[in-house]
């Protein structure tokens, strides 16, 4: 986490300190986390990224209801001490055996796409993984470092992962949908890290009076589908381009560009709620 960290204040079970202090910090596995993005002083979908986090500590048989209100109200504090940042915030929970776990939040250095990725979209490779727990957000360093390599190998912006029956499930770090003949398809809840964004895709959907179908992802269907987008708390939607050898037209596609727009309409209405 050290490596990740900006900004100059961290908060570590409701405490400030400097930056330069967190390799003090012992962090014990397994650990939980949330990634929170931060957009004109507001914690986006905080409340969202709360109900994530005590679902993932309760998949682990862990109750962290006690320190719920306190994480919330530091993570608004985080974002004053150090003067509003519009970056990411790592969050973590750990000793969770603990009757009262640890936590530790900071800002981290955050990328998010060009312009240029949103007009032509992003490449991708297909990597063949499952996640053990899929619900829950559990850091897992080994598999993230296995695909940050085959990333760069590759020059890709995200991996695909299939599972064993040969299903495309989701991206190492984002929801997938899939675009085929005016619908849109997307893996089950069940089977997936029910992304934040995710849910709000689904809204967006709603509006534009899109019919999603939840089913598993059949391989073949990267041969006719129409177009594909993952969405997460960095990228939002962001159609994708290719997958290997296999070119998609996503970027210009109407319903890609529709549900863009609209998401980006709920994220605005979020905002100025909460400011």
């Amino acid at each position: 986490m050290n490596k990740e960290i900006t900004e100059n204040y961290y908060i570590s079970n409701g405490m400030e300190f400097e930056s330069n202090q967190i390799d003090q910090i012992s962090i014990t596995q397994p650990s939980i986390y949330e990634v929170i993005r931060v957009i004109d002083g507001v914690p986006i979908f905080l409340e969202d990224h709360m109900e994530r986090l005590q679902n993932s500590a309760a998949s682990l048989e862990s109750k962290i209801q006690n320190i719920m209100p306190r994480i919330a109200s530091d993570i608004k504090k985080l974002i004053k001490i150090n003067n509003y940042p519009e970056k990411n915030i790592k969050l973590l929970v750990f000793n969770l055996e603990n009757e009262v776990p640890d936590y530790i939040m900071c800002f981290i250095k955050s990328t998010y796409p060009s312009q240029e990725q949103y007009l032509h979209g992003i490449s991708s490779v297909l990597f063949h993984a499952e996640r053990s727990n899929p619900n829950a957000k559990i850091i897992n360093n080994q598999l993230r470092e296995t695909i940050n390599l085959e990333l760069k190998e590759n020059n890709a912006y995200e991996a695909l992962l299939v599972n064993n029956k040969g299903e495309i499930t989701e991206g190492s770090r984002s929801n997938l949908f899939f675009v085929v003949h005016g619908k849109i398809y997307t893996s089950p809840a069940h089977d997936v890290l029910i992304g934040i964004t995710r849910k709000y895709i689904i809204e967006a959907c709603s509006n534009l009076r899109l019919e999603i179908i939840e089913q598993p992802i059949p391989f073949s269907m990267l041969d006719y589908a129409d177009g594909a987008f993952i969405t997460g708390t960095s990228p939002k939607v962001l159609p994708i381009a290719s997958v290997e050898e296999r070119e998609l037209d996503s970027a210009n596609n109407q319903i890609v560009k529709d549900i863009l727009a609209e998401y980006n309409n709920v994220l605005e209405k979020y905002i100025l709620e909460h400011k």
